[in-house]
């Protein structure tokens, strides 16, 4: 009995959604909103009660909205404004530091250079150490060993790279990672016995990391025939859409072992380039140890621009064989609070909105917003009533531009004619 009166009642709810969402889509856009030219409708099951609600935008959006989705608005089929919040799920990562006392600095000839560590609290965990040096251009390879009394260690890093190339403007990397533990000593082996390597601290870190959302961009990318080898680039085109680029993943063929600099650079025309993001892609293996990054971020959620060039440093290696770099993008979730007997609307395409400012995002948490039930977008919608909200000015730009030229020309004409009068009268 129960089972049928449960079924029973969600057919007319369905059907009522359903009835108002066409509704919606058939209905122009209130007087208010006519600036915004272009509309998708929220399809939401209906509720009895408020509650959170999340719809994902579509790529397609960022062909006719403005720059960083500031011209976003989400109504109600009474024409209302309702907040909302633009999540992303960047993907971060956080690092405690462990107090730690340095216990030992020594140099092995031909072997290794040699710092041991004290983490005197047993009770947390650590699973990476960033080696202090005043050295400025070095590439050096790092082992870690843990022991629980000082006497008897375990190797939980084998071999990793630490590098930083100041003249060429790489502050690459001098954090190591580890297997996760709570050894009370570690031991630090920097792999070269040609010097002592000049190690001036290092800090104990528990890192821990979130993982991010991305979705690949339809966009192609294309080898540049380079010159010289020091060099591999490619250079991509994302049309219209122009979707925000956040990361650049490379596929590397196998077997590989390389530590390179990538280079990422933007163009709004391709013509005049900025550098909005440089890192270090690598991988290497040494016995059961492995170690790989291919992945670079932009940071704060990627930049918006068309044109995109790729750059692998090589310096003196050859060029890596069977790299295919992939354009990744954050995707951005709409986050508003659904009320009952609401239909919505995303509203979008209007060049003269700035972002707006909600107190909702003070209201929420990362937990809740999380816990939003999805909807989806429906298709695009033109506004027929929509009027520019550019000033006359721009609008007509053409007609100034020809109105302040005959302005000239009458005025020059003027002049002439006040030249010739003022001749004929000297003459006579």
């Amino acid at each position: 009995m129960n089972g049928r009166k449960t079924t029973g009642s969600g057919l007319p709810r369905i059907a009522v959604a359903l009835l108002a969402f066409s509704f919606l889509a058939a209905t122009p856009l209130p007087t208010a909103w006519n600036h915004w030219r272009y509309w998708r409708t929220i399809d939401l099951p209906s509720v009895a009660e408020p509650r959170l609600t999340g719809v994902t935008v579509a790529p397609e959006v960022f062909a006719h909205a403005g720059r960083d989705l500031a011209d976003l608005r989400v109504i109600d089929e009474q024409g209302s404004e309702t907040p909302f919040i633009v999540m992303m799920r960047e993907g971060s990562t956080r690092s405690e530091p462990r107090s730690t006392i340095l216990h030992e600095r020594s140099f092995a000839p031909g072997l290794y250079t040699q710092v041991v560590i004290e983490v005197p609290d047993r009770t947390v965990f650590h699973n990476s150490l960033s080696v202090q040096t005043s050295e400025q251009d070095f590439m050096e390879w790092v082992s870690v060993e843990a022991s629980d009394d000082g006497h008897i260690w375990r190797i939980v890093q084998q071999r990793a790279p630490i590098f930083r190339f100041w003249k060429d403007g790489r502050q690459g990397t001098q954090v190591v990672r580890y297997s996760e533990n709570n050894a009370r000593f570690l031991r630090v082996r920097i792999l070269d016995g040609s010097k002592q390597f000049p190690i001036e601290g290092a800090t104990v870190l528990y890192r821990t990391q979130e993982t991010p959302e991305r979705l690949q961009l339809d966009a192609e990318v294309t080898l540049v025939s380079q010159p010289k080898r020091s060099v591999s680039a490619w250079t991509a085109d994302l049309g219209s859409a122009e979707a925000p680029l956040s990361d650049v993943k490379f596929e590397v063929a196998a077997p590989a072992e390389f530590v390179r600099c990538v280079e990422l650079w933007g163009s709004e025309d391709n013509k005049k380039w900025q550098r909005f993001a440089q890192g270090e892609i690598y991988r290497y293996q040494s016995n059961d140890a492995h170690a790989e990054n291919l992945e670079i971020s932009i940071a704060y959620g990627g930049v918006q621009l068309r044109y995109w060039r790729i750059e692998i440093l090589n310096h003196n290696d050859a060029p890596l064989a069977g790299v295919k770099p992939r354009l990744l993008s954050i995707p951005r979730h709409i986050i508003f609070e659904q009320q009952a007997g609401r239909s919505y609307r995303l509203l979008y395409g209007q060049s003269r909105a700035t972002s707006p400012e909600y107190d909702l995002s003070r209201r929420l948490n990362p937990k809740q917003m999380e816990g939003a039930v999805s909807g989806q977008l429906g298709p695009e919608e033109v506004n027929l009533a929509w009027s520019d909200p550019r000033p006359w000015t721009e609008k007509y730009e053409s007609v100034l531009w020809l109105a302040m030229g005959a302005a000239v020309l009458l005025l020059g004409y003027s002049a002439i004619r006040s030249l010739r009068r003022t001749a004929q009268g000297s003459a006579s």
